[in-house]
């Protein structure tokens, strides 16, 4: 029998660790059924953060003393297309200087890229769990909708939510 962090049938594992909800976030990257909890949603979105945060700032911060991108942007999904809420932002500056933070910056991209659609799916699961239409990230696309979609994902879970299983 598959471990529950990599059973894509077994429901959502409450108070998993940042470990668990990355396994659980790989395993189910392409499955709109079923649900996600709390933990599992929000300890990727840290996870996410952290790495945009060190590719985008913070590692190019440390090798070249500046900071190459704009902004540093959080969204429902992850920081990709227009669902983003501005957390950080700076006056643009130059190209980078070094391979090594055009490499970390490409890498950036690759990331982004690549999260993409897991990081759609994984907001669906998480509103499939407190008994909401998946549907409902499309409000992402709205001005205000993707602060109106993270404060969804806060919401409890709840049992009526198994009937997205």
């Amino acid at each position: 029998m598959a471990s529950p962090a990599l059973d894509p049938e077994s429901p959502p594992i409450v108070g998993a660790g940042p470990g668990e909800a990355f396994v659980r976030f790989v395993a189910n990257a392409f499955r709109l059924r079923g649900r996600a909890s709390r933990s599992e949603y929000w300890w990727w979105m840290l996870i996410n953060l952290v790495v945009v945060t060190l590719t985008q700032f913070v590692l190019p911060w440390l090798i070249e003393h500046r900071l190459p991108q704009p902004a540093l942007l959080f969204g429902p999904f992850g920081p990709w297309l227009a669902a983003n809420i501005t957390l950080f932002s700076v006056a643009p500056t130059a190209a980078p200087q070094t391979a090594l933070v055009a490499g970390i910056l490409i890498a950036s991209g690759v990331w982004m890229l690549l999260t993409l659609v897991p990081g759609y799916t994984v907001a669906v699961r998480r509103l499939h769990d407190s008994d909401l239409s998946g549907w409902w990230v499309v409000l992402a696309l709205l001005p205000v909708g993707p602060l109106i979609v993270l404060l969804l994902a806060t919401r409890r879970s709840r049992p009526e939510g198994a009937r997205f299983d």
